[in-house]
């Protein structure tokens, strides 16, 4: 299931922590991946949200509109969440304090909001519809 996510050199296996089902597709999956045991930050200091769409055989790394410099923070295991739109809005909360958003089944990403707490868990849901 891990095969093309970023690999931690201390374990030399990959640590995604926060991982989300896409809303309307079976095979569809997020994860953060983040570096190993001790150290959970971004790998290289660039964010980035993976997505498999063949329910891991391979995943693709996701990354415009994320910072891609000095981005060492962590995603916790609740801050990654996925609402019903159609296309799916994808949502990241980090230690710290930024909450990121796609509207677009993470093909590309905005700041939503900076300088908050550090965000433990990340709620998301649609208004009205059908």
């Amino acid at each position: 299931m891990e095969k093309g996510l970023p690999v931690a050199k201390s374990t030399g296996a990959p640590f995604g922590f926060p991982m989300v089902s896409h809303p309307h597709d079976r095979g569809t999956a997020y994860a953060v991946p983040l570096v190993g045991d001790y150290n959970r930050v971004t790998p290289k200091g660039a964010m980035a949200v993976f997505r498999t769409s063949n329910g891991g055989k391979r995943w693709e790394r996701l990354s415009k509109g994320l910072p891609q410099k000095d981005a060492w923070f962590t995603v916790l295991r609740d801050g990654m969440r996925a609402d019903d739109g159609d296309p799916a809005g994808i949502y990241v909360g980090t230690t710290t304090g930024q909450l990121y958003g796609s509207r677009n089944d993470g093909d590309s990403w905005s700041l939503i909001a900076d300088h908050l707490p550090q965000v433990q868990s990340v709620e998301a849901g649609t208004i009205g519809g059908s």
